[in-house]
């Protein structure tokens, strides 16, 4: 990385900004401790959902008791997530002919610009509260703040937080969303926890609840945006790509379905997506089902390994929900993290710190096109572009499956090869931080 000053570094970081604008930002950026702090936390919730549950309670999260084991900031956020589903009745969409990005989400994102600093207010004065508040009643304060209710405390502490809620849910002039808003919202968990939100040390219960819980219902809000206001898949690969927005849920549900706990047997196989009644009845309480479900539901009369043939790929070539948590991981660093059309919209702060001089000093606006067009054209299929016929990153060369349906056994143009590894990932003395590198 090359050097700064002390001085100069802070100064930097005194307002969140961008700092990465061309590929030499870009390369410092991917060996950046801050990019491995980041990826260090999505894989501790991982590991939380895969230790989580027991003989007694199984692995399963229960929709019906979502505040059970949060820490009274996290169940501000999930009353503020909950109000956030209910503005969208405030702005219907409007009657447009449009096939993507309905005007009306902008009142909607507006809004969220607007109650975001009294969102964050009331996170962070329920970390300081005693133990005589109830996980209920700071939940009632999380919406609270959402309907417009409490005054935000203006001070720098909070817009260094607010700045990656505001990125979380879509792009108001693009009208988009995709796995770079996604991976803003899991910034902006991870900045919470630096400042003690999530506790001082906490459990992997209460790592694993947080997980769950906040995961679940973020998805709810973001799901209501995207089929309301038809918000654009920001970056998509179409049918070659995971999914048109999300990929995070699907290692943390991944992760979860390896959990330690009793699993019906019906669940063990990774091949159990591509049952209907499954996807019923359990994907409420397992997140990579629900996951399923959801674009089972969207794409309603197409076959599953058509609408979705990575996924069936995954489904039908990996034995273990373990082998599929660990593709999904690098798939996630090597298609989100280590592309810069993605990354290049993350604001850096004295909480998701720059380490390295940013190319430009001033201050800048994220780029207005959509996540896929700043100048890439890697795996594009205009243009009589190629697509090589190779394997998924997480398919063995020996692995075969009998099906009815055909196997697809491609992977995208944008697919790392077999011998990718994922950068090893230094201990930081976060919260979440062991002492030993994991194993994976």
């Amino acid at each position: 990385m090359s050097g700064s000053s002390t001085a100069t570094q802070g100064e930097m970081n005194q307002k969140p900004r961008r700092c990465i604008f061309n590929d030499v930002d870009m390369k410092h950026f991917m060996t950046s401790s801050t990019k491995k702090e980041l990826l260090n936390f999505i894989e501790a919730m991982g590991k939380a959902c895969s230790s989580g549950g027991n003989e007694t309670t199984g692995a399963a999260f229960d929709p019906s008791q979502p505040l059970k084991n949060l820490t009274l900031s996290m169940a501000c956020l999930h009353g503020s997530l909950q109000e956030m589903v209910r503005w969208v009745d405030d702005f219907p969409p409007t009657v447009e002919a449009v096939r993507f990005g309905n005007p009306s989400f902008r009142l909607w994102h507006q809004r969220l610009l607007e109650r975001s600093e009294a969102i964050i207010t009331v996170i962070l004065q329920a970390r300081d509260s005693d133990n005589s508040v109830t996980v209920e009643a700071a939940c009632q304060k999380g919406r609270d703040a959402a309907t417009g209710l409490i005054h935000p405390q203006g001070d720098e502490s909070i817009q260094q937080v607010s700045c990656y809620l505001h990125d979380s849910f879509g792009h108001a002039t693009r009208l988009d969303y995709g796995t770079g808003h996604e991976s803003s919202f899991f910034v902006f968990l991870l900045v919470l926890s630096k400042v003690k939100c999530m506790g001082d040390s906490p459990s992997l219960e209460t790592l694993r609840a947080i997980t769950l819980s906040i995961v679940n219902q973020y998805l709810t809000v973001t799901r209501r945006l995207q089929t309301v206001y038809r918000l654009e898949p920001a970056g998509s690969h179409g049918v070659w790509g995971l999914d048109d927005y999300h990929c995070i849920p699907f290692y943390l549900g991944a992760c979860q379905l390896q959990s330690k706990g009793v699993h019906p047997i019906e669940l063990l196989d990774p091949k159990c997506p591509n049952d209907d009644y499954i996807l019923k009845d359990y994907g409420d309480g397992y997140l990579y089902l629900g996951c399923i479900r959801y674009i089972r539901n969207l794409k309603q009369g197409v076959p599953f390994f058509e609408s979705s043939p990575m996924l069936y790929d995954i489904s039908q070539t990996l034995p273990s929900w373990d082998k599929v948590a660990r593709g999904l991981l690098r798939l996630y660093q090597g298609e989100v993290l280590d592309k810069r059309q993605v990354v290049q919209h993350f604001v850096f702060s004295k909480l998701f710190p720059c380490t390295w001089t940013p190319s430009r000093l001033s201050e800048a606006v994220a780029p207005t096109e959509t996540f896929r067009t700043v100048g890439d054209t890697t795996g594009s299929v205009g243009n009589n572009t190629t697509i090589p016929t190779t394997r998924a990153p997480w398919a063995t060369s020996g692995s075969s499956a009998v099906t009815t349906e055909p196997t697809i056994m491609t992977k995208a143009p944008w697919a790392i090869g077999n011998d990718a590894t994922v950068d090893a990932m230094a201990p930081t003395r976060a919260p979440w931080a062991s002492d030993k590198p994991s194993e994976k």
